[in-house]
C-alpha cells in the first residue's frame, strides 16, 4: 500500500512516499481503509524531534475510515462500519485507565509516533479505541477524522474541565486555526459568548461567518481590547490554542477566578509566566490532553447533526502536498484543517 513515512527527524524532506506492506492484524485489531487523515500541528513537532517518535514511522493520528477486516476477539464492530478513533492506544485492562480518564493513563502509545499512523491507505488499530459513526448525517466521512483530536478536545476543555456555563464569555486565541475555528463553534453550541482573536484581517472576515460575538485583530497585545468588550471584567474562560506566544495576554485578559484552558503549544520551548497574575487573580490554568470516548462520542453527535460545520481542505496522499501542508501549518497560514483523503 502507499504511505508517507517519516524516515528521520528534520525539515519536510524527511517525509518520504513509499510502498509498504499492509498491516498484519493481531487479536483485537481491525484494518481500516482510511477515509480521512487530519494533519495536526503536533505532526510537525514530531517531525522536528520534539515528540520522541519511533523512527521510521507513518505519521498521522487523526483518522476516520471504514473497517475492511476484523481480527480475532473484536467486540461490537464489523466490516463496513464507519469509525472514528481516539489518537492514542490505552490498556483497557489497566486499573489506572478509568473511564473518562483514559487519555492520561501511564503507558499510552500515540498513533503516528509510537505506532504507525494514517498517512497511508490503510491503518490497523485496536477496536477499543474506536467509536462508530453510523450514518454520517450532514458531515462527510473524512471530517470525522479530527473528531477526537479537535472537537472532542474542545468539548473536554469547555465542558469536562472548564465547566462552562451558558452566557459566560469565552476568549479563543488562534481562532482561525484548525482548533480555534472549531472552538468557536463548540462554544456557541454551549450558549457561550465568544471573543475570537487573530493576527490576520483577512482571516477575521472569515471567522465572523462562524457566529462569533466579537473578533479582535492584534499585533502584539489584545488583553485591553478584550477587557473593554467585557466591561473591564474579562472573559470567564480562555481557550488557549496557541500557547507561549499568547499565554501572557490570556492571563492578563481573563477575569478574576477565571479559567485558562491550555490546548495548544506552537512553541515547545520553556515559557516564562508571571505567577503573580495567576495568584492575585486566582486563575485556574488547566492543561487539556486530548479527549476520551465520552467526548469523542459527543463530537460525533455534533458533526452528525450538523451543529458543528467542519472547516477543512482535502489533499491527496501525495508527499508533495503533505510537505506543503506541514509548511503552511508551521507558518500559521492555515484556516481550518488539512485532511488527507487517500
Amino acid at each position: 500500500m502507499r504511505a508517507v513515512i517519516m524516515s528521520r527527524v528534520g525539515d519536510v524532506s524527511v517525509l518520504e512516499e513509499r510502498e509498504v506492506d499492509y498491516p498484519r492484524l493481531e487479536a483485537g485489531d481491525v484494518l481500516i481503509k482510511v477515509r480521512g487523515c487530519g494533519l495536526c500541528y503536533r505532526d510537525t513537532l514530531a517531525r522536528r524531534g520534539y515528540m520522541r517518535a519511533k523512527i521510521p514511522v507513518i505519521p498521522g493520528h487523526e483518522v476516520s475510515g471504514e473497517i475492511v477486516e476484523v481480527g480475532d476477539n473484536v467486540l461490537g464492530l464489523s466490516r463496513g462500519d464507519l469509525v472514528s478513533s481516539l489518537i492514542y492506544v490505552y490498556d483497557p485492562r489497566s486499573s489506572e485507565c478509568r473511564e473518562d480518564s483514559e487519555n492520561i493513563c501511564r503507558g499510552n502509545m500515540w498513533i503516528g509516533e509510537d505506532l504507525d499512523g494514517c498517512y497511508a491507505e490503510y491503518i490497523k488499530l485496536p477496536y477499543w479505541i474506536l467509536d462508530k459513526i453510523g450514518d454520517p448525517g450532514e458531515t462527510r466521512p473524512e471530517a470525522y477524522s479530527f473528531a477526537a483530536c479537535v472537537i472532542g478536545t474542545i468539548i473536554r476543555a469547555l465542558k469536562t474541565l472548564g465547566e462552562a456555563k451558558r452566557g459566560e464569555y469565552v476568549l479563543v486565541t488562534g481562532a482561525s486555526g484548525g482548533v480555534g475555528i472549531h472552538a468557536v463553534q463548540v462554544a456557541k453550541s454551549l450558549g457561550l459568548k465568544v471573543i475570537a482573536v487573530t493576527r490576520s484581517e483577512e482571516k477575521a472576515k472569515l471567522i465572523k461567518g462562524y457566529g462569533v460575538d466579537e473578533v479582535i485583530v492584534y499585533r502584539d497585545k489584545f488583553s485591553e481590547d478584550v477587557r473593554k468588550i467585557t466591561d473591564g471584567r474579562g472573559p470567564d474562560i480562555v481557550v488557549e490554542t496557541v500557547g507561549g506566544p499568547t499565554l501572557d495576554q490570556s492571563l492578563r485578559a481573563v477575569s478574576r477566578g477565571g479559567r485558562v484552558l491550555v490546548i495548544g503549544n506552537v512553541d515547545p520551548k520553556p515559557q516564562q509566566v508571571m505567577l503573580g497574575l495567576i495568584i492575585l487573580k486566582e486563575i485556574r490554568v488547566l492543561g487539556v490532553l486530548n479527549s476520551t470516548h465520552r467526548e469523542l462520542r459527543e463530537a460525533i453527535r455534533l458533526l452528525r447533526e450538523g451543529l458543528i460545520k467542519p472547516v477543512y481542505k482535502t489533499i491527496p496522499l501525495d508527499v508533495n502536498y503533505i510537505r506543503e501542508a506541514h509548511q503552511i501549518l508551521e507558518s500559521g497560514g492555515a484556516f481550518g484543517r488539512f485532511i488527507i483523503t487517500p
